[in-house]
């Protein structure tokens, strides 16, 4: 077994060689799973982004839906009115 005292100059080259490789392969590590990240993040906004704009394009295709009511009641007061007429006009025929 090498002792403190048995390493020379040759072996400290070494350990700075392989210290240095390790260090290099950890950044290279942490380089390539923050792109893989990243590119996650941006597949995810992208995606987001599209179905903001599919339900900005549901609002807007089914605003009318919205103002059905208005129209149903408009229409039952036409018919009301409508049938007013007609009992009008009738009570009116009868009494010719």
């Amino acid at each position: 077994m090498l002792g403190r005292d048995d390493w020379g100059p040759e072996d400290m080259d070494t350990g700075w060689a392989i210290g240095l490789g390790i260090g290099t392969l950890i950044v290279v590590v942490v380089v390539v799973l923050l792109l893989l990240m990243i590119r996650g993040a941006t597949r995810a906004a992208e995606k987001a982004e599209a179905i903001l704009d599919a339900l900005l394009d549901a609002r807007d295709n089914t605003e009318g839906l919205w103002r059905l009511d208005t129209t149903n009641r408009t229409a039952g007061r036409i018919v009301e009115a409508a049938a007013k007429t007609r009992r009008h006009l009738a009570a009116g025929a009868s009494r010719s």
